[in-house]
């Protein structure tokens, strides 16, 4: 990438934002970035336009680096916007949510070669998040499959304030793979602020965001009813018209092995991606193929199993399009099934029905089909929504 800004420049943008927050200017919690204009500086150079670009809650030098306009980026400070700077041009996102952006870089970068194009995915993250399950269940994957992306560990010895000795009981680094770099330096700027431990007087109130109107999870009155059709006739009718239409990928494990119950057992084996037992990633994966073209179906074999992805469904996916202005949507459909009592009984773990709570939870619609004509219906509104679209099936009407 040809790098315009100097290190000069990036210094003189930060010391400038820090002076707006200390002159009461800047409402809202700010991330600055300083000491690693070296570092960082070349390893833009070798990012090429086109690339996608994750970062962090520390994203100025990023944005400023990859071509984004200090004023643009200075408007969205100025508006709270310092841990939310998305542009959909240059392929850069940002997440304020802590290791929340490796299992969606990876999800790009298995987009990216999948259909064969050449861009690379570059996904930033601080020694904090490094403590993090969920990178660690991104790196073995992008290392795994051979994808495309590199994670750049920027590590300032700190999650907040506790340095790595503190936390971990070692300093000594994890031997991450060749998919994975890391440089080390002093920041400039404390966590959060600007380090002058003065009480300030902001000049104005913030802004505060309004969480996504809660979209209706209701079925229209006038279904029809199918004759004929079983309700897990009308569920693989409707997976392989996602297969068909859509091209879809349909994510998760046990969708190869055992065809998700048996509702793709006749989609091809290559629009079937079977995935570790590792919920967040498969959340994470299906976003970052949604932003490059591809529509994603995950699967959820239980309720329950659904809670160790909340993170990502729920940081992430749903609110997306606020955070991002609009430039960012993930319109993903999950496939998440209610555990039944048949064939036998799995116990507490496995049969809950949690539809209610996932309704709570998201503003997206959350739809619980109870006949044949219910979940056609469910299937072809989520086909044709912008946003993310729940289904929840019902196993024991299997």
């Amino acid at each position: 990438m040809n790098v315009k800004m100097t290190k000069k420049d990036l210094i003189d943008f930060e010391k400038r934002i820090a002076n707006k927050f200390d002159n009461g200017e800047i409402p809202y919690l700010i991330h600055l970035s300083g000491g690693n204009e070296d570092q960082i500086i070349d390893i833009f150079k070798e990012i090429n336009e086109g690339d996608y670009i994750f970062s962090t809650h520390r994203s100025h030098y990023h944005y400023l680096l990859c071509s984004g306009s200090p004023d643009d980026l200075e408007d969205k400070i100025l508006n709270g916007k310092s841990m939310f700077v998305f542009n959909r041009e240059l392929n850069f996102f940002s997440s304020s949510i802590v290791a929340a952006t490796p299992a969606i870089a990876a999800g790009v970068a298995w987009a990216l070669k999948k259909k064969g194009i050449n861009k690379k995915v570059w996904c930033f993250i601080g020694d904090g998040a490094e403590d993090e399950g969920h990178f660690y269940e991104a790196v073995r994957y992008v290392d795994g499959w051979n994808l495309p992306c590199t994670f750049v560990i920027e590590d300032n010895n700190r999650n907040v304030v506790a340095s790595k000795k503190e936390r971990r009981g070692t300093s000594t680094d994890f031997p991450w793979p060749t998919c994975v770099r890391k440089y080390s330096y002093v920041p400039t700027y404390p966590h959060g602020g600007s380090g002058s431990d003065a009480w300030i007087k902001f000049k104005k109130e913030a802004k505060l965001m309004t969480f996504p109107e809660r979209q209706s999870s209701d079925f229209p009155a006038d279904i029809p009813q199918v004759q004929g059709l079983k309700y897990f006739d009308a569920v693989e009718k409707s997976m392989e018209k996602y297969a068909n239409e859509c091209n879809a990928i349909f994510i998760g494990y046990n969708v190869r092995h055992g065809s998700a119950y048996g509702s793709l057992k006749d989609i091809p084996e290559s629009q079937r991606l079977e995935t570790p037992l590792a919920e967040n990633l498969m959340a994470g994966l299906a976003m970052g193929m949604s932003l490059v073209g591809i529509r994603p179906v995950l699967f959820f074999e239980r309720h329950e199993f659904v809670f160790n992805a909340l993170d990502a469904i729920v940081n992430m996916m749903d609110i997306i399009e606020i955070i991002s202005d609009g430039q960012y949507t993930f319109p993903v459909i999950i496939k998440a099934v209610a555990g039944g009592v048949k064939p036998f009984y799995a116990g507490l773990t496995h049969t809950h029905n949690m539809t209610d709570m996932f309704r709570e939870l998201v503003s997206f619609p959350v739809y619980a089909p109870m006949t044949p004509g219910e979940v056609l219906k469910a299937y072809e509104l989520a086909m044709i929504a912008r946003t993310p679209v729940m289904i929840s099936e019902r196993k024991n009407l299997y």
